[in-house]
């Protein structure tokens, strides 16, 4: 093959202009559809490659999605993180094969607004993946003043003035305490995200719901985000008075720390206390009971965030939700 097929020995090869022939590899319509097949088909079969320097000198666009990672809300450590990452990525190649995810990580200890602000300053990316929203988001702030393209994994605020897609956390959540409500627990304690997260505050709705329709006292904790802090606050209260019997997770991370606790403290999870978590994550220990947990499909979820901030906005934002499944296993027996 040859290395340096350019713009110009294509349109020597096609006996057209260099004009038409980017233009047709451009899609534009200015062009027959005829003409732009041609020369797309030749593209192709000679294996020419855009210069992506020159396109970015004359387009100012990147071909580049970024993704800015919190250390405060976890890292490349967190199994959340690592699906949607792998799964965002399979779905911008699948979607755009030229295009890039540029994935950054920010120290707890610094403000992630400086390195959003560094991306578009040195044009680094032409739009953003925004992940675990909060309610008041200085990201999403940040983001629809400086007016680059962006599209959220979960609501914010502000929702309704920028493209989103999310689970029906409230709905799923409601399910999934119902269920441990039909299999006879009364005490049932919600393990969930701090209150500024988007979706703890959608996870909290479902599970009061349910226990409220049920006649129910209420019981949550919120944890940092962590195996660590779920195990310590399950632990906690399996070895005091009036302990639960069932648990509710915002996330298989706590589910899998709270099965840890369990057997610590002498129960055995699925027969003597119930757990179910959410998001489908792997098990952290061989040997485990399987945990019942709300599924959703990182690779539907991904795509569909893809689509979005690839797609040019024209009028309203555009969202999408998508509904968990709730997997029954052996922590529910």
């Amino acid at each position: 093959m040859p290395p340096n097929i350019t713009l110009k020995h294509l349109a020597s090869q096609l006996g057209l202009s260099v004009t038409t022939v980017s233009r047709a590899l451009g899609g534009f319509e200015d062009v027959s559809a005829t003409t732009r097949e041609r020369v797309q088909a030749y593209a192709s079969e000679v294996g020419y490659k855009p210069n992506q320097s020159a396109r970015r000198l004359k387009t100012g666009r990147t071909s580049s999605v970024g993704y800015i990672m919190n250390g405060a809300q976890g890292d490349f450590r967190d199994q959340f993180n690592t699906r949607l990452l792998v799964a965002l990525g399979q779905a911008l190649h699948d979607a755009a094969p030229e295009h890039d995810l540029i994935v950054t990580t920010v120290p707890e200890d610094r403000d992630e607004l400086d390195t959003y602000k560094r991306f578009i300053d040195g044009g680094k990316v032409d739009s953003f993946v925004v992940a675990r929203t909060r309610i008041q988001d200085p990201r999403v702030d940040f983001l629809l003043d400086s007016g680059i393209p962006f599209v959220t994994h979960g609501r914010t605020g502000r929702a309704s003035e920028h493209d989103w897609v999310d689970i029906n956390a409230a709905d799923g959540f409601m399910r999934a305490t119902r269920h441990l409500i039909g299999l006879g627990h009364r005490n049932i304690l919600f393990l969930n995200f701090f209150s500024d997260l988007y979706t703890a505050v959608e996870r909290e709705t479902g599970y009061l719901q349910a226990m409220h329709d049920a006649g129910l006292a209420p019981s949550s904790r919120h944890c940092p985000h962590g195996y660590a802090s779920a195990y310590q606050v399950a632990h906690e209260a399996l070895s005091g008075a009036n302990s639960p019997t069932a648990f509710v997770c915002a996330s298989d991370i706590f589910a899998y720390g709270v099965m840890e606790a369990v057997s610590a403290c002498g129960h055995t999870p699925g027969e003597d206390i119930a757990i179910i978590g959410a998001d489908n994550l792997p098990p952290q220990m061989y040997r485990q009971p399987s945990l019942s947990t709300l599924d959703i499909s990182f690779e539907t979820v991904s795509q569909a965030l893809i689509e979005l901030v690839l797609a040019p906005q024209d009028g309203a934002p555009r969202h999408r939700c998508f509904d968990y499944d709730l997997l029954l296993r052996d922590t529910t027996a």
